[in-house]
């Protein structure tokens, strides 16, 4: 069977009709309508965004300024040999139009910082944020920032040093366990910013509960740590699922 170069060719019903199949009507249209931003688009959010681009969406938001990298290859989407160089983010927008040529990509080559955070917020008209980066004050700023604009978003904690993806799981920040970044975050949020001491912090994580292998070589990302896609992505098709399951039921 032919098929025409993938970017001239219009999405068919086929492209999606499994996944239309597991929801009612209304909850597939909010899903074709909805709008996702996703921070950090490595080895985490790279696989987040892939998902999201399968299920349907409209249109995500991606915002990262680091480039592919060799040491990318092992556990991001869009690395690949022929990516090193490129802008992240456009190599993942490269890779989510040839899946899907109606989706809607913006990229934002910045890091998502206190300086730009109300701005990328207050301009993009997102349904859904899913923060998939590896800094602890970005994580405090889309928080701080989402929390007044009254929008629903999951904060993914560290893939670094885990080889057991059986160990992620959804929680809130105040129950997360043997995760340096977000034990680094919760600490911050109760001292700096007035988050409470006992009870639920009201901040939706997905973490992974295993133990560190080794000792960070430096620093609390996957690279300091070492890692492995099977947890990278298993991480961020997490996150996406949380994404789906909140745009279907609020706006079905």
């Amino acid at each position: 069977m032919f098929y025409p170069d993938p970017l001239k060719r219009k999405p068919t019903e086929r492209f999606f009709q499994s996944t239309k199949r597991l929801f009612e009507k209304n909850e597939y249209k909010s899903l074709q309508r909805s709008v996702v931003g996703i921070i950090g688009v490595g080895g985490v959010g790279s696989w987040a965004s892939s998902a999201l681009a399968r299920c349907g969406v409209k249109k995500l938001v991606l915002i990262d300024n680091d480039i592919v990298v060799e040491s990318n290859i092992n556990r991001q989407c869009q690395a690949n040999y022929n990516n090193l160089g490129k802008a992240k983010v456009l190599a993942m927008k490269q890779i989510l139009k040839e899946i899907n040529p109606s989706i809607i990509v913006t990229t934002i080559e910045e890091e998502f910082t206190f300086f730009n955070a109300k701005e990328i917020i207050g301009n993009e008209k997102v349904d859904f944020w899913i923060d998939a980066c590896d800094s602890v004050q970005a994580k405090i700023e889309l928080i701080e920032s989402l929390k007044l604009a009254l929008t629903p978003f999951v904060i993914c904690g560290a893939a670094g040093g885990k080889s057991n993806p059986s160990k992620i799981c959804y929680t809130d920040l105040e129950k997360t366990t043997n995760d340096p970044l977000l034990a680094k975050l919760r600490y911050d949020l109760r001292r700096k910013k007035g988050f409470p001491r006992k009870g639920k912090m009201k901040v939706p994580c997905i973490s992974s509960s295993e133990f560190n292998k080794k000792k960070s070589v430096g620093r609390l990302s996957c690279a300091g740590y070492g890692s492995i896609v099977t947890v990278t992505a298993s991480m961020g098709l997490l996150a996406a699922s949380k994404a789906i399951e909140k745009i279907t039921v609020s706006k079905s």
